[in-house]
């Protein structure tokens, strides 16, 4: 009987036979799972028009511990450890902007293959809307992916997506009318609001795509990258 069950992966493993980590099949059957959710992801992201998410140490090493952690104390969930996903980045020394995650785990007493894991995992974060959003987030710029396993039988995966604060977003907005002007901000569900004096200057700094709008202008502003805007004649545009 198969079980199956989705939410967020993990990576790594101890052999407790004389055949080294490096080259045991258990080792082999992991790292081959584990390349394969980051080019599945990356292909599913590409067919969505999506840029690639590059692999990172630190996640990696962060989703390592944790798929180990589940896998050795048979613990499940985003929150197994009494941490969350971000704060276990931030202690591996990931200096993050944002930090989203994927868990899943199979339990099968039949034989195990990596083409079974991958699958189940993938395919399983794909059909799930939760995990399906963190694969195609669009500003996601890396990932990190970990699979684990403390008797052969339970599989546990973890996948981070992370953009590093070294990729915030930088937004300069410059007031050169000679009126107090209300400028609007949107940003993953959250909204700002500020009051413009006349030459006045606003910055601020952002994790996620940010949509900016006057109030008194029906135009509006979609930031994916750091830029300088500027309010003239009553209209919101890109510094020149």
């Amino acid at each position: 009987m198969r079980r199956y069950l989705i939410t967020s992966p993990i990576l790594i493993l101890l052999s407790l036979t004389q055949t080294t980590q490096a080259d045991s099949p258990r080792s082999s059957l992991l790292s081959e799972v584990e390349k394969a959710i980051v080019v599945q992801t990356n292909e599913f992201r590409q067919k969505h028009n999506l840029p690639k998410v590059e692999q990172d140490e630190t996640l990696t090493e962060t989703a390592s511990k944790f798929a180990n952690f589940m896998a050795e104390n048979s613990k499940y969930g985003h929150h197994a450890d009494g941490k969350t996903p971000a704060q276990r980045a931030k202690e591996q020394g990931y200096q993050y902007c944002v930090v989203r995650e994927n868990i899943a785990y199979r339990t099968n007493t039949g034989e195990v293959t990596a083409d079974s894991l991958i699958d189940v995992f993938v395919q399983g974060w794909i059909d799930s809307p939760p995990h399906r959003e963190n694969m195609l987030a669009d500003y996601i710029t890396e990932t990190g992916v970990a699979v684990a396993t403390s008797d052969d039988t339970t599989y546990y995966a973890v996948q981070l997506f992370g953009r590093p604060k070294s990729a915030a977003i930088q937004i300069k907005v410059t007031n050169q009318s000679e009126e107090t002007q209300t400028l609007s901000t949107e940003a993953n569900d959250s909204s700002d609001e500020f009051q413009m004096p006349p030459r006045s200057v606003v910055t601020m700094t952002r994790c996620f795509p940010t949509t900016l709008r006057l109030n008194d202008d029906d135009t509006e502003v979609m930031l994916k990258e750091s830029t300088e805007l500027a309010i003239s004649d009553g209209a919101l545009m890109r510094k020149q």
